[in-house]
């Protein structure tokens, strides 16, 4: 299996790189705008953009397409991103599902593999691979729309069940992992009270992780008398292309920055009063309400739907 997986994220490599020495040929105008690497995991109130244009755009673009790897500092519960698109005189599109074929390829392999052991064989075969940096797919719009928009979704409120067995491996875990601002002792402290917490909760009483998702921008594509979105959204993780028909470019509304003041919910959710606080810091609460839909617990206690950590702080994840 190790073997085959290192064949697939190789033959991926390959393709980027072939993709790369195509698409730079074709390029009519190009903007990018750049964000920090998140160091902490953390939810950043503050996010300051940097937008390029031109040769700058194209260099980062190529590096950002073969960016397969997590970055010096950056944060293993993050992802690397570079948001902007690229006018281009020729549709790529067979060329980006190429590339997109690769990137499915080596996700249907990883997820053949049992949930509770992937994480093991991808730090095996895969040692420093952000996999969700290597599934999301290239995308083209041909013709180009009217207008480009580019925004935040910050602070958007997610949800999921988790067992209380699984809450407590977790916690084992996170022993393992001491924030710098903690001695080993202070850490033990707050896992050792964590886990009272937790076995206070009656064991028939839900429990549900709470979080926001990290701020994370996006594109949208606007044509006069559109009816629907549908489809036109798309999550700005890297360069979208465009092709431009006599290199007519759409009016572009670029990525402003980021503040979280700008985002806040001002009305507490309908469900709030359902819930109560068993370890705020990691957004756990138990369901001391009757739900709209019957309640059925995670199998065996996973979790599918997100990946939480213990930071000593507010938890973040991140799934975009």
């Amino acid at each position: 299996m190790i073997v085959n997986i290192r064949d697939t994220f190789e033959s991926l490599k390959v393709a980027i790189d072939n993709f790369n020495s195509k698409w730079v040929k074709h390029v009519v105008f190009a903007e990018v705008f750049e964000t920090p690497l998140n160091h902490s995991g953390l939810a950043p109130k503050v996010i300051t953009v940097t937008p390029l244009t031109d040769e700058d755009a194209i260099h980062k673009s190529v590096d950002a397409f073969k960016t397969l790897y997590f970055q010096p500092n950056q944060h293993p519960a993050t992802a690397f991103r570079l948001s902007g698109w690229i006018g281009v005189s020729q549709d790529l599109s067979a060329e980006i599902a190429i590339v997109n074929q690769h990137k499915d390829a080596l996700k249907a392999l990883m997820h053949s593999i049992p949930e509770k052991e992937r994480n093991r064989w991808t730090r095996q075969a895969l040692p420093n691979v952000s996999l969700l940096q290597c599934y999301r797919h290239l995308v083209q719009w041909s013709p180009a729309p009217e207008c480009v928009y580019f925004s935040w979704a910050g602070a958007t409120p997610s949800s999921v069940h988790v067992s209380k067995e699984k809450v407590h491996a977790q916690l084992n875990r996170a022993l393992a992992h001491i924030p710098d601002q903690f001695s080993a002792e202070e850490w033990q402290v707050i896992i050792d009270l964590q886990r009272q917490q937790l076995d206070q909760v009656p064991i028939e009483t839900p429990l549900i992780y709470r979080w926001f998702k990290s701020p994370h921008p996006r594109i949208m594509a606007y044509n006069k008398g559109q009816t629907t979105n549908a489809g036109r959204i798309v999550p700005a993780n890297l360069p979208v292309f465009v092709v431009l028909e006599n290199n007519q470019k759409p009016k572009v509304y670029g990525l402003g920055d980021f503040d979280m003041k700008d985002h806040v919910r001002e009305t507490p959710r309908s469900d709030s009063a359902l819930l109560s606080p068993v370890i705020e810091s990691l957004g756990l609460y138990a369901q001391i309400g009757a739900p709209t839909k019957k309640y059925a617990p995670p199998v065996s206690g996973e979790n599918p739907s997100a990946t939480s950590r213990n930071s000593g702080t507010k938890n973040v994840i991140e799934d975009v």
